[in-house]
């Protein structure tokens, strides 16, 4: 079924700039602040360019279709069967070599990895989100590192994310390691975070959540509540802690982001 798939796709006539452009507004139909569209998931070009591919004046590039379908939250497939086949034509290099032999998954993910010379696939609409080499403290904080060094990247679908997290600009998202046992259940020691560090989400008053702090010169991973007198309660959710923190203006606390899934499958 995959391989009649392909194939199908490998015959899809391909589009002129004409219809990819009439498919592009379309699929922008919807989109109200289409300045804003393109500053948020970096349309290259901005929006003068997004302009222009709408009006078929200028053919997408890759990272214009990568970009359009990261904001829709689809396929790069669907901005034009151009992408749709260079999507077939990268899933092809994981297909067994032999015709007629189904070769399991998990053998094929052992070839894959035990073999060097085969990169990593991410596809080609992926949002790599940065891992920070800072981690934040579930208990007594966690110390800060001088600088928040990358130390490498996780790819998620577009599709993912627009369906689970919907931040207002994926690439304001961040991992983070968490440490420590105050916030169980919720999370446990070593949980990967994901954070949404965009400026919406570093306002706890308007939302109650968990977040991640910066008090003096350390991290900190907290449930934050706003109270009915315009204070912030911050607390543990591990009910064997019993700390209770009100901000009121008299500490000099930094809200880094918001946690919005934890990488034990809990959406927050």
């Amino acid at each position: 079924m995959l391989n009649q798939m392909l194939i199908s796709i490998a015959n899809m006539k391909e589009w002129t700039t004409e219809e990819e452009a009439a498919n592009l507004r379309r699929l922008l139909a919807s989109v109200k602040n289409k300045a804003q569209f393109a500053k948020d998931f970096g349309v290259p070009g901005g929006a003068s360019m997004l302009s222009q591919h709408q009006s078929g004046h200028r053919p997408i590039s890759l990272e214009a279709a990568k970009a359009y379908a990261r904001g829709l939250g689809i396929s790069i497939g669907e901005i034009a069967p151009r992408f749709a086949k260079l999507v077939s034509d990268v899933s092809e290099l994981t297909q067994p070599a032999a015709a007629g032999h189904e070769e399991p998954s998990g053998e094929r993910l052992a070839r894959v990895i035990g073999n060097p010379s085969i990169p990593a696939y991410h596809a080609p609409d992926a949002v790599l989100v940065p891992v920070l080499a800072n981690s934040a403290s579930m208990g007594g904080g966690e110390a800060l590192l001088e600088s928040d060094v990358i130390v490498g990247d996780l790819a998620l679908s577009p599709h993912w994310i627009n369906q689970h997290i919907r931040p207002q600009n994926p690439r304001e998202l961040r991992f983070i390691h968490a440490y420590g046992d105050s916030m169980a259940p919720t999370f446990t020691d070593g949980d990967v975070l994901l954070v949404d560090t965009g400026i919406g989400a570093r306002d706890p008053t308007s939302r109650e959540g968990v977040y991640v702090l910066q008090a003096g010169d350390k991290n900190y991973v907290k449930r934050v509540t706003p109270t009915f007198d315009g204070k912030l309660q911050v607390t543990s959710d591990n009910p064997s802690s019993k700390t209770v923190q009100v901000l009121n203006g008299d500490h000099q606390v930094q809200v880094l982001g918001r946690v919005v899934w934890a990488w034990n499958g809990k959406r927050l």
